[in-house]
């Protein structure tokens, strides 16, 4: 995977932005929009619950009910286009399939951490009983909203892929950023809950983007002295 430098400055800035809005929106912006929302959205809600939950079952039978020898067939298909692209097509990226993997599983992880930890209620509940500040350590169920595991994990799919491949970078997007505006319609989250979870998508990929069997290093060679004048 030949990452360009643009790429790489790319990424940082996003992680950056995600960084700098999460914190505005937990403050300032998540309240009035899922005041908002719960007003003028609920027409689109039975398109966003279908989209969802049709998506939900691709991902189901791809990382869960199926699998070979234990292992999850969605799991097994991306080491397969790995070793394709790289002993067989030689392509100079296979290793961004590798890199989906340890995204999609690392995420996932520190998703549902957070949302221990955090503890924040959803949107639902903030509509019915309120909220006082961000939320943190308010919930009186274990249905947590911060951060979002759907947008998480439809990131960590296809955003690595977008940021591999600028030229499809958007049509690639367009399903995750439809899971995650349904995750905010459908009061499921707030806006800081997704992007917290687009941000910590985009902090692994560049984590694990580094790793030399992701991103093979150009080999360190020595350059063969050339006296100078002042050595004459």
């Amino acid at each position: 995977m030949n990452t360009t430098v643009p790429q790489r400055r790319e990424l940082r800035y996003f992680i950056l932005g995600c960084c700098v809005l999460c914190p505005i929106a937990l403050w300032v912006l998540d309240k009035p929009l899922a005041l908002w929302l719960h007003e003028y959205t609920r027409e689109l809600q039975p398109f966003f619950e279908a989209l969802t939950n049709a998506v939900d079952k691709v991902y189901m039978t791809l990382f869960y009910s199926a699998d070979l020898g234990g292992v999850p067939i969605g799991f097994v298909a991306l080491f397969v286009l790995f070793l394709l692209g790289r002993f067989v097509l030689h392509a100079p990226n296979p290793g961004v399939f590798l890199l989906i993997g340890l995204v999609l599983l690392n995420s996932g992880v520190a998703t549902n951490l957070l949302k221990i930890y955090f503890q924040r209620p959803r949107p639902d509940a903030f509509l019915l009983h309120g909220m006082a500040g961000t939320g943190f350590w308010q919930a009186t169920t274990r249905d947590y909203s911060f951060p979002s595991s759907h947008a998480t994990l439809y990131f960590s799919l296809l955003f690595p892929l977008a940021w591999q491949f600028p030229r499809y970078r958007w049509p690639l997007l367009v399903l995750p950023m439809l899971i995650t505006v349904g995750r905010l319609v459908l009061e499921l989250h707030f806006l800081g809950d997704v992007l917290a979870s687009v941000g910590l998508v985009g902090v692994l990929t560049w984590l694990f983007s580094r790793l030399p069997f992701i991103t093979p290093r150009t080999p360190f060679r020595l350059r063969r002295y050339q006296p100078t004048k002042t050595d004459e």
